[in-house]
């Protein structure tokens, strides 16, 4: 697997395990956690962008 797949399929993850807390009661209330793994997801999913967009960039220069 290459680096932005890593990237879109952790944010995926951690979004899946995100709704998994929201949606049952399996922890209680753990407010940050679901904060953390927003967090997590969103930071994943812009990381998989650039890194998508910079390869588009140097395949467009060379």
């Amino acid at each position: 697997m290459n680096k932005q797949s890593n990237y879109f399929f952790l944010a995926g993850l951690f979004f899946v395990v995100f709704l998994v807390m929201e949606f049952t009661e399996i922890y209680g209330d753990s407010g940050w956690f679901k904060a953390f793994l927003i967090i997590l997801s969103v930071t994943f999913l812009i990381s998989g962008i650039a890194n998508r967009m910079k390869k588009n960039n140097d395949n467009e220069q060379t």
